[in-house]
């Protein structure tokens, strides 16, 4: 493990000089809420979970666009649908993502007091068979569908992130739905080691810091730790060191990460 992080303080080096270039920033909540739009979905059973949704300029039914599905942390629950408006959320919204890039963004909010995955962070990694589906879990992709079907969405193409509550969040959708999904970013967060045979097929690039004191770094490490003995080969992990539980600050403006993300496709079914 020693040698990992050692080799990865370097990548974390190179980012730093490379962020630089892109002129990516975090914009403000008022700029992400005014490239988005509000809605809130409402379930069959009366169940409901606010969400913003980004269409790149020029929308068009005519054409098929990725969609990247970004699930919070846990600072940004809320009611009024826009505490969620953060960088490592709606920042692929910018321009000089969206040049090369124009895809939807789908940003659900988990509400108050709620999570995406119930089980406490400090622990790390959990079982699934004693963790039940979360509510606004069971809802986001019950969204998801909803708006995989009403937009112009290229199925090649999806994408999920998250980080910290999100980062378990990204976990447990790609463990119950890997078939959806081209490509994951789970950012400081933790799932199921012994549901990692599901991943082994599936690109993931995922970011912890060595000092993070809020979701221990093991939880990520066991996640990857587990899917390559299982035989995946397409699992990446950068550790930065001396970093805390901020990573995702670092991690959503890599241009390497975007240009990595964008990349990545998968036969629809």
């Amino acid at each position: 493990m020693k040698n990992r992080i050692i080799t990865l303080a370097a990548i974390f080096l190179s980012s730093h000089a490379s962020m630089a270039d892109t002129d990516l920033k975090d914009e403000g909540r008022a700029v992400y809420s005014q490239r988005t739009t509000a809605h809130s979905f409402t379930n069959a059973d009366g169940k409901s979970l606010n969400y913003r949704i980004f269409l790149p300029e020029g929308y068009s039914k005519e054409k098929k666009y990725p969609l990247v599905l970004a699930l919070h942390g846990a600072g940004s629950r809320g009611t009024k649908n826009v505490k969620h408006m953060r960088p490592w959320v709606a920042g692929w919204s910018s321009p000089i993502v969206q040049k090369d890039n124009p895809c939807i963004i789908l940003m659900p909010q988990c509400p108050p007091n709620k999570q995406w995955v119930n089980t406490p962070w400090r622990n790390g990694s959990y079982s699934m068979d004693k963790v039940a589906i979360s509510e606004p879990m069971s809802l986001a992709k019950e969204l998801f569908d909803k708006v995989v079907k009403e937009h112009s969405v290229d199925e090649s193409r999806i994408y999920l992130i998250g980080c910290s509550m999100g980062g378990y969040g990204c976990w447990n959708f790609i463990m119950r739905w890997p078939e959806l999904v081209a490509a994951a970013v789970p950012v400081c967060g933790g799932g199921d080691p012994s549901q990692a045979e599901k991943l082994v097929s599936l690109p993931i690039w995922t970011f912890h810091g060595d000092k993070d004191t809020v979701v221990p770094m093991k939880a990520t490490t066991d996640m990857v730790d587990a899917i390559k003995k299982a035989g995946g080969e397409q699992v990446k992990l950068t550790v930065y060191p001396g970093v805390s539980h901020n990573s995702y600050a670092f991690a959503w403006k890599d241009p390497e990460l975007i240009k990595w993300v964008f990349s990545q496709r998968k036969n629809p079914k």
